[in-house]
Order: structure tokens, then sequence, then C-alpha cells
């Protein structure tokens, strides 16, 4: 798909994104095939009818909504810890906004009796003091004691300004940290909105992969050209000439990838129930057993030769077992490797999920010797 298709890809999905999130999921009907027989409608499917353009990938699709899932996750997640951190600063800002309240008003309490004394001793004259001390002596000692008491007033004045400041500033920060708090309870709603309408535009394009022949037959032929690229990728792989192992040496003996998994489709041709459409299946679905392990285990001694995501297949990693002789473990939920290391038989390289994948979460496992794909349920015991 070019660039621009891509672009327009996107604006579209973005565009049906908030249609779904307004009227509900297209495409959701009922998984029982009606009495008649007949092929039941998809209703409300019009807006994802352009998928089944030859323009559109359904699979890039996919792809562009998990994507956007992981990023509204993430947004989500950061969004949180800066709410759980606003809370705390709010919290503080409260603490510290209450404290100098009760100082205000205790304060300003005292003050005002102060403020009256203040008056009453602004108000005596010198020859009052004077008349009423009796001696000079007494005078000069009843003057000192006025205008200590008068300096002690004017600073418990500008005391108070300052208490008076300090509550103004608290307030201030409050105020600050309660708007802030505001900004990313929104933006935590937005980031929550965001994901919701990505999951019900993905649930819609599968449910209608399910249940629309004419999407099923759209997924089938974008995975062909999807396994089509994987072939050309595998074949671009540089060849692995620093060891040799004896991976064909093992057939049947191998364990599968998933400890304890259990195969809910091999390898070859699937014909559908109800359609008897015909895909190619070519690798093997592997899902946890009783025990519900997910882990995802090489099978053999290898070098990573591809960890990251592929159009189709999700998170992947191929394993190079050298003479040409490859395993792919894809739909993974995490990947534990990198290009270039070197694996010991049964080391843990993911965790099984379903990214990329159409279905539920499962391990696709493909083995390919001399670079192309073969059944691999007979390599395993």
């Amino acid at each position: 798909m070019g660039e621009m298709a891509k672009g327009a890809l996107h604006r579209w999905l973005t565009a049906l994104a908030l249609s779904v999130a307004l009227v509900g999921v297209p495409g959701a009907v009922s998984a029982e095939p009606p009495d008649d027989g007949k092929e039941p409608p998809v209703e409300g499917v019009s807006e994802i009818t352009k998928l089944l353009g030859e323009e559109y990938d359904l699979l890039e699709a996919l792809d562009q909504l998990d994507a956007d899932r992981k990023r509204q996750e993430k947004a989500l997640a950061e969004a949180e810890a800066r709410r759980v951190a606003m809370v705390a600063r709010r919290n503080k800002a409260e603490f510290e906004h209450n404290e100098a309240k009760v100082k205000l008003e205790t304060e300003r309490e005292r003050i005002r009796r102060r403020i009256r004394v203040y008056i009453d001793l602004k108000k005596v004259k010198d020859w009052q003091l004077l008349a009423s001390a009796g001696d000079y002596a007494s005078y000069l000692r009843m003057r000192h004691v006025y205008r200590e008491l008068a300096k002690d007033d004017e600073q418990r004045i500008k005391d108070y300004h300052k208490v008076v400041d300090d509550y103004r500033v608290a307030r201030e920060n409050l105020d600050a940290e309660l708007a802030e708090l505001q900004r990313i309870e929104a933006a935590l709603n937005e980031a929550r909105r965001k994901l919701e309408r990505d999951k019900a535009v993905k649930q819609a394009l599968l449910e209608s992969v399910r249940t629309d022949k004419e999407f099923y037959a759209k997924a089938g032929r974008d995975l062909d050209k999807a396994a089509e690229a994987l072939e050309k990728q595998v074949q671009n792989f540089e060849e692995w000439t620093g060891k040799r192992l004896w991976f064909r040496d093992l057939r049947g003996q191998y364990s599968l990838p998933v400890p304890a998994g259990v195969i809910t489709r091999g390898f070859g041709k699937v014909v559908h129930p109800r359609w008897g459409t015909v895909t190619m299946h070519r690798g093997m679905d592997v899902v946890p057993g009783r025990k519900g392990e997910k882990q995802v285990r090489v099978i053999y001694w290898g070098k990573v030769v591809y960890a990251g995501w592929l159009k189709g297949y999700g998170n992947t990693i191929i394993v190079d077992h050298t003479q040409g002789d490859y395993t792919m473990y894809a739909h993974l939920e995490r990947i534990d490797v990198k290009v270039g290391d070197m694996l010991e038989s049964r080391q843990q390289v993911g965790i099984l999920g379903k990214s990329g994948a159409l279905g539920d979460a499962r391990l696709y496992f493909e083995l390919r010797l001399g670079g192309k794909p073969v059944d691999p349920v007979p390599w395993f015991r």
C-alpha cells in the first residue's frame, strides 16, 4: 500500500471510529446461521465496506488500529501517572491552604484587638504622659514603654499582612493544582474514549470478517499477500554460515513452543464450513493448555533474524536454525529477544497473544525448510 493510500486509510479509520463511537458497532450480527440456510445480511457495515476495495488492505487497517490502541494505552498510562502525582500535589496544596486559612483567622482576631490598643496609644499626648507620670524620670520610662508597644503593634500588623499574602498564594496554588487536575482528568477521559473507539472499530472489522463472505475472502487475499511478503523477507535473510546445526535430525522429537499447549489448527487447506471457500494455512495455531501457560519457547538452538511487527502476523520472531531452516512465532503479546540473539533450545522468546490476529489469542507457528513452509505437526512428539 502506497503512502497516500495509507494516509487515506488512517483518515478514514478515524472517521469510522467516530461514527462507531456515536452509533454503535457496525457489522455485529448473530454467529448462528439462519434456519432458511441463506446468508444473513450484515447490518450496518456500509461504513467499513471501503476495505473491500483492492486499494485498501484489511490487515493494514487492523495493524493501524492496533498501533492506535498501543498509543492510546500509553497515553492513558501516562495520564494516570500524572493524575496520581497531581492528586498528591493537590492534597499538599489543600493542606497548606487550610493551614494558612486557620493562621489567617487566628491572626485576624488578634490583630483586631491590637489595632484598637495601637490607636488608643497613638492618641496619648506627651503632656498627658508627663502629667500622669508624676516626675520626669517616670515620664521617660512610660514614653519608652508606649513607643515599644507601638513598634510591636506595627510589626504585628506587618506580620499579619504577610499571613494574608501567604494565604493568597496558597489559595492561588490550590486553584492552579485543581485546574491542572481537571485538565488531566479530561485527558484521561479522552484517552479512554479513543481506546474504546478503536476497540469498537476493530471489533466491527473482525466481526465482519467472521460473518460476511466478502470480508472473509478479502482477508484471505490480504493474508496471501502478507505470506508472499514474508516469503521474500525470508529469502533476503543473510545466510548464517558461522555455525551448523542439525535441526532436521530431531524430527518428531520437538516439544510444542507453548508448554502443554494444544494445536487448534494444522497446516494445509482450510475449507470454510458455511461458504466452502478454501484458504491456505501455512503453519499451525497453538493455544494454552489446561494450565494456561502463555510462555512461548524456541523449539531448538538458533539465531534471531527478525523480531518485530509483521503485517498479518503482529509481533513476530523468526529464528534461523542454519541450512535454510527457520521457525516463526507470531501474534505475540510481548517479544523477549532481539535480532542477533543466540538462543538455546527451549529458551523463552515471548508471551502468547493476539497482536495482528483475525481471531482470539493464539501462537501462530511456522516451520520453513529451505525457506519454504512445511507441515510442522509431524515434527512434534
